[in-house]
């Protein structure tokens, strides 16, 4: 008898940021509208002086949040902390100038649930920060139409 697999994992998304407060909140709003929600969200401020941990904790109240203080400055010291506080079993990365597709949580734990050998997946990541212009809805659809999991064949 084969193995049971888990029906859902606990995701959590970190977001690095440095003086972004406002493409930030832009990020974390399309979390909020995930066909798969995030279980939890760490934003990792890596020594911001702007609005950044006002804006992450005005999400308080629609997403499973929390707000970390890093203050070594540099990416790698920024994720690394995600790890560290991360308590899901995929850590999901966004940037805070980034905006998640409505699908992006749902098909990155697809692969986890499909294969335990599975470690890692990535993604296409389309530049669409040109708001309410047919640049915009152009990505969009490819992006869409772009998104497809393969699994690998089935064992007899």
């Amino acid at each position: 008898m084969k193995d049971q697999q888990p029906v859902s994992l606990k995701v959590t998304v970190v977001i690095v940021t440095y003086n972004r407060a406002e493409m930030l909140k832009e990020a974390l709003e399309s979390l909020t509208t995930q066909s798969r929600l995030p279980d939890e969200v760490l934003v990792v401020d890596n020594n911001s002086s702007d609005r950044t941990k006002a804006v992450a904790e005005s999400f308080k109240g629609r997403l499973n949040m929390s707000y970390v203080f890093e203050p070594v400055q540099g990416t790698s010291t920024a994720r690394n902390t995600g790890i560290k506080h991360a308590q899901g079993d995929i850590i999901a990365y966004l940037d805070d100038d980034c905006i998640a597709e409505k699908d992006w949580l749902h098909y990155i734990e697809i692969p986890f649930l499909k294969d335990p050998a599975i470690g890692m997946v990535g993604g296409q990541i389309a530049d669409c920060r040109v708001k309410g212009t047919l640049v915009e809805d152009y990505c969009i659809a490819s992006s869409l139409l772009n998104l497809k999991y393969v699994p690998k064949e089935e064992e007899s």
